[in-house]
């Protein structure tokens, strides 16, 4: 406990470290002190030195003589910088009213209480405007009963956004996304917002340590990276991708789901669902699976099965690597441990041969 407690702290530390600056408040802050030890300056000083045999001692009077125009001085830079501060304030608060947020949430595993519409109002600031993906309703028992249908709500959320989008001055509007929900959809709603800009603000739940709403920003990077702990052996038509990120990845259920299939499987040297704060690690993270797909590509494969466990904001970021154009085609499956196979559906996502995307059996389902 007493560990968790003091890397809580360590966060926070870290967060207020890197939030993003207010020039305003900077100002009028040290302004204030610049004036408050201008003030004290017009007091009478006193510097005392008291040695063995020695005892000096020298008043400064700053009621009269240049240190008195210091003091006026130093008063007068004060007061221009608590002014400019306020009118900086005054100029960012126009800035923000005008400003919109399109926020993206995802809603599709667990109820969380802290809504994220007021975390990013107060990282990003702005009006939040809210588009809501709920598929809670087609959830039985952890299982999603109807995946058909919470991909054409995925799907529809994207359109909502493009559409209010659509018209706007895009400088005025900042992307926010977040959410918890199935691998498979948080992969494809990355996919399919690729094309919206690399501005997106991205949020996840921490769950294991603040229990709130975080931002994935310019945190300390602490190195970790995928390795390969299996290699393609050979050049075929269809491989499995896997990458065990947050936990790792059910081999035999695999094996189970894609068999005959040739598996290349990354794997983080550190398993973790709390890591993964860094914008920097999450960039070079992405880069590794980007690189890991043109290798398949360049082996001919035609066809790429995704199995990935990954935190949401991670799964989203991946999907918005992969490039539809020039990669292979591509699916990404659900985990379900209690099915037969494990891995009962998949997402096939938008690629050069195929426009929308789609629910699609495993081969293991295909060949029974």
């Amino acid at each position: 406990m007493l560990q968790e407690e003091l890397l809580n702290w360590g966060r926070k530390i870290v967060d207020w470290f890197v939030r993003p600056k207010n020039i305003g408040i900077c100002l009028i802050r040290y302004g204030t002190v610049i004036m408050g030890a201008s003030l004290a300056g017009g007091l009478v000083g006193t510097i005392k030195y008291i040695g063995a045999s020695t005892q000096l001692q020298a008043n400064i009077d700053t009621t009269g003589g240049p240190a008195t125009w210091m003091a006026i001085a130093a008063f007068v830079v004060g007061v221009l910088m608590v002014v400019a501060g306020v009118l900086l304030n005054l100029q960012d608060r126009k800035q923000l009213a005008r400003q919109r947020v399109l926020l993206l949430e995802q809603k599709g595993l667990f109820k969380i209480d802290s809504p994220l519409n007021a975390a990013v109002k107060n990282t990003v600031g702005g009006t939040v405007d809210t588009i809501l993906v709920d598929i809670r309703e087609g959830i039985t028992e952890g299982r999603i009963s109807n995946p058909e249908i919470a991909l054409q709500k995925v799907v529809d959320g994207r359109g909502d956004l493009v559409r209010r989008l659509d018209g706007q001055n895009k400088n005025d509007i900042e992307i926010a996304y977040g959410g918890i929900m199935p691998v498979p959809f948080t992969f494809l709603t990355g996919c399919l917002l690729d094309d919206e800009g690399g501005g997106i603000k991205v949020f996840d739940w921490d769950r294991l340590g603040a229990g709130q709403w975080r931002l994935i920003q310019s945190a300390a990077d602490d190195g970790q990276r995928l390795r390969t702990v299996t290699s393609l052996a050979a050049n075929t038509e269809e491989v499995v991708l896997a990458l065990s990120i947050s936990y790792p990845v059910d081999e035999p259920a695999i094996a189970i789901t894609f068999p005959g299939l040739p598996v290349m499987h990354m794997k983080m040297s550190e398993l973790s669902s709390n890591a993964h704060w860094s914008v920097e690690k999450q960039s070079a993270i992405a880069e590794q699976f980007l690189q890991a797909l043109k290798d398949i590509a360049s082996r001919g494969v035609k066809t790429i099965h995704l199995v990935i466990a990954a935190p949401n904001s991670m799964a989203f970021n991946l999907g918005r690597i992969y490039d539809r154009r020039l990669l292979p085609a591509a699916i990404i499956y659900q985990y379900e441990r209690s099915c037969t196979p494990p891995y009962p559906w998949g997402v096939s996502l938008p690629c050069h041969s195929q426009d929308q995307p789609a629910i699609v059996p495993p081969p293991a389902a295909e060949t029974q």
